[in-house]
Formats: structure tokens, sequence, C-alpha cells
């Protein structure tokens, strides 16, 4: 296991970036701009605020969550 922990299970995981050798912030875009299905039996999380486009579809399967922080 990394040092991110959970994140090595993840089939292309998000580095954290920062300045120097930290690397503590993980950075999302500020809008949703496709369709996006969450994988069923997954969760997922995204910093906010964000914005879904007009005509943009998120589906959360049931017994997901989309957490927005």
């Amino acid at each position: 296991m990394s040092t991110y922990g959970y994140l090595d299970i993840l089939p292309n995981p998000p580095q954290p970036t920062g300045a120097s050798s930290d690397k503590v912030f993980f950075e999302n875009d500020l809008t949703v701009t496709a369709n996006y299905t969450i994988t069923t039996s997954k969760n997922a999380g995204t910093f906010g605020p964000v914005t879904v486009n007009s005509g943009v579809t998120v589906t959360v399967p049931s017994g997901s969550t989309w957490s927005i922080v």
C-alpha cells in the first residue's frame, strides 16, 4: 500500500499535488460537461460548488451516494 492508502485500489488514482514535496491537494473541475454514471455499489465525492451543465445527467445508482463537500 502506498502513502495514499485506499487510492491504490482505483484504476487511475488521483495524485495529490502541492508545492515542493508537499502532496496534500486534490483538485477537480468546477463543471460537469458530459453525462456520468457512478459505478454501481460505489460512492463518489466532489469538492464543490459544482455545476452540472444543462442537458447533462449525473446518474447515482440506488445504494450509492454522490457527496459534494
